[in-house]
């Protein structure tokens, strides 16, 4: 068989792969529509591509039943968005399975975004995240939401590939953890927001020397720091939304006591906090650069110049 045949035949498999899945989405319906006219025929690829864009990605699949253009067409599309709640009839693991035959099937070599939402539990599927993420440093993707529902025991670790991505501009992480052997190198990145994850002095130091162009840092329901001290120069928008409070933590304290929580933040303009802290005082410091300031919980102190400083912005 010639270079030629062979490559052929591999593009036929590929295409009998695809038509596979796409008949198992949707089956019979297709078939009936497909004589059917339709005005969705006229619109540019790059058109139903960007309309596409906007949708969850099992609707996009079905979309295969409205015009034979759509049929495959959502293979090239460049915004991935999986989402399963648990009150979902489809089992998870099905779930999972759909999005990595998805992966396999998706043509672009760049992807603006990345989006998966799903109950991640003790571990069972770190083998298919891993591999997701995998192909978000392969693709390039630019803005990632990892909404791993769960538990606060363990979350789940990026792996080290991802510590050095020139390619993120939005990162949106919930039950994930941070663990990177050799630093962060997120030049690109401008949001961060993270929910329910275990954080440490050096992982907050690491993204804020790490992440050279961040903007704005968003730590929501988070533990394990006596503090959030961020150094960063480029960080201007800071958001602390509570503080999860762990069963453990005030076990050698008495009941009455308060522990403080620091604050620090020298070059950030616009400071937001809310949630719920338990047992915490935040204590404000070094915040002089601050014009907005939302202060939604109401056990913090700072210095009484800065305190009037504020006072007088509101």
């Amino acid at each position: 068989m010639s270079h030629s045949d062979s490559s052929n035949s591999s593009q036929s498999k590929s295409e009998n792969v695809e038509t596979a899945y796409v008949d198992q989405c949707y089956g019979d319906k297709r078939r009936k529509m497909d004589s059917k006219p339709d005005r969705l025929s006229a619109l540019s690829d790059h058109l139903l591509l960007h309309i596409l864009s906007s949708f969850e990605m099992k609707d996009v699949i079905r979309t295969g039943v409205l015009s034979k253009r759509w049929r495959l067409l959502w293979t090239s599309a460049h915004n991935l968005s999986f989402t399963h709640s648990p009150e979902s009839n489809r089992d998870v693991t099905e779930f999972i399975k759909s999005i990595d035959d998805t992966l396999i099937l998706s043509k672009p070599s760049k992807l603006n975004k990345f989006s998966v939402e799903f109950f991640y539990i003790d571990d069972q599927f770190v083998d298919h995240v891993n591999r997701w993420m995998t192909f978000v440093t392969i693709k390039s993707v630019e803005v990632l939401d990892l909404n791993l529902m769960g538990g606060f025991d363990e979350g789940y670790s990026l792996p080290q590939l991802m510590y050095s991505n020139v390619c993120l501009r939005k990162l949106k992480l919930s039950n994930c953890n941070l663990v990177p052997k050799e630093g962060i190198n997120w030049p690109a990145l401008r949001v961060l927001s993270m929910w329910y994850a275990k954080l440490s002095l050096e992982v907050v130091d690491s993204i804020c020397s790490g992440c050279t162009g961040l903007e704005s840092l968003k730590f929501h329901t988070c533990f394990g720091v006596p503090g959030f001290h961020i150094n960063s120069k480029s960080v201007k928008k800071l958001v602390i939304g509570g503080y999860w409070h762990q069963e453990d933590e005030d076990s050698d304290d008495d009941d009455d006591e308060y522990k403080e929580l620091t604050i620090w933040a020298r070059n950030v303009t616009s400071l937001e906090i809310n949630g719920c802290f338990h047992k915490k005082i935040l204590v404000l410091q070094n915040v002089q650069a601050l014009v907005d300031a939302k202060l939604y919980y109401l056990e913090f102190r700072t210095n009484q110049k800065m305190l009037n400083k504020l006072k007088r912005r509101e």
